[in-house]
């Protein structure tokens, strides 16, 4: 009887550990230190050259702000500038460090081998995000929204930014101590269309179409393409008073390669970012879908030179 009764609280117990967990992370994103700071090696291939006067006064002006929490991707923490206009990114380490399971480990034989590994392979991954986003800064910044990147910490004390939690709680963090990127605040190109096509507006819509199609083809003739072709999340319009263009908000599955400048190799990258809208336009708004897919069409001719047929989904 007594043994019963232990096991029956111990599953108690589990439970309501599991239940209080999930309220956390629910309520907070586990939004904590532990998750957005981690000792990264520097590397001098993430320096960034000082700004121009003009634009560090600029940089600092728009740090100065109050930022409240956005929400978070599967590569940071967002946050949004008191104005409005900017978003600043804390990376989120927790899946680009071992898992504190493995880190428990025994150091020794296959445990030792397993922990290593573990290790090598977070720390690729890592580098590829940095290196994405370093690659975006240098060659690809206006079109990716960037104002700065910081992926190597500075040392001494810094100035401090003040951002606000999903729960509402204010930190002061010092900006030598993070790893961070600034970017321009964007809408999705999801909630683009979305706003376009709930009033009817599908001139407009085909228009922000080919300003994606562009977008990509900026950067394959800059020699560089993403490896994520969640064209509909992953890119988005920046809405400016005497414009509106478009930009790749997450980029670090951005990589270089040279041969993408030539239309053989571009070709298919570009048809699975057209799978992705031509897929998107049928499900949500199929009575505009054949005018959307025939202004692909159209556009994808152009760019191919020869006629190019967008194959009709079911609606």
């Amino acid at each position: 009887m007594k043994k019963k009764s232990w096991v029956l609280l111990t599953i108690v117990c589990l439970l309501v550990c599991f239940g209080l967990a999930r309220v956390y992370y629910r309520f907070t994103d586990d939004f904590r230190s532990g998750n957005y700071m981690h000792q990264v090696p520097h590397h001098a291939e993430w320096e960034i050259a000082a700004l121009p006067q003009e634009e560090q006064t600029q940089l600092d002006t728009i740090l100065a702000q109050k930022y409240y929490y956005l929400g978070k991707g599967a590569q940071s923490f967002a946050f949004l500038s008191q104005d409005g206009n900017h978003v600043l990114k804390l990376f989120k380490f927790k899946h680009l460090k071992p898992s504190w399971l493995i880190e428990l480990l025994p150091p020794v034989g296959l445990f030792k081998r397993m922990r290593e590994e573990e290790k090598e392979r977070k720390y690729l991954k890592l580098e590829s995000v940095f290196n994405g986003y370093q690659l975006a800064y240098d060659l690809h910044k206006k079109d990716s929204g960037l104002l700065f990147v910081h992926l190597n910490k500075d040392s001494g004390p810094g100035k401090k930014v003040r951002v606000q939690d999903k729960i509402n709680l204010w930190h002061d963090l010092d900006l030598n101590e993070l790893i961070y990127v600034l970017q321009k605040k964007a809408v999705t190109t999801r909630q683009e269309m979305i706003n376009l096509l709930s009033r009817g507006d599908v001139s407009t819509a085909i228009q922000r179409v080919n300003q994606i199609f562009d977008l990509y083809l900026t950067e394959y003739a800059k020699g560089i393409y993403d490896r994520d072709h969640g064209v509909m999340h992953n890119t988005g319009f920046v809405h400016e008073s005497a414009s509106v263009y478009p930009i790749h908000l997450d980029i670090g599955k951005l990589s270089p390669n040279e041969s993408m400048k030539q239309v053989t190799v571009y070709r298919p990258d570009l048809e699975k970012v057209v799978y992705k809208f031509n897929l998107w336009f049928s499900e949500n708004y199929p009575q505009y879908y054949q005018e959307l897919r025939q202004a692909m069409e159209g556009k994808l001719s152009t760019i191919f030179g020869e006629g190019y047929h967008v194959q009709p989904l079911r609606t």
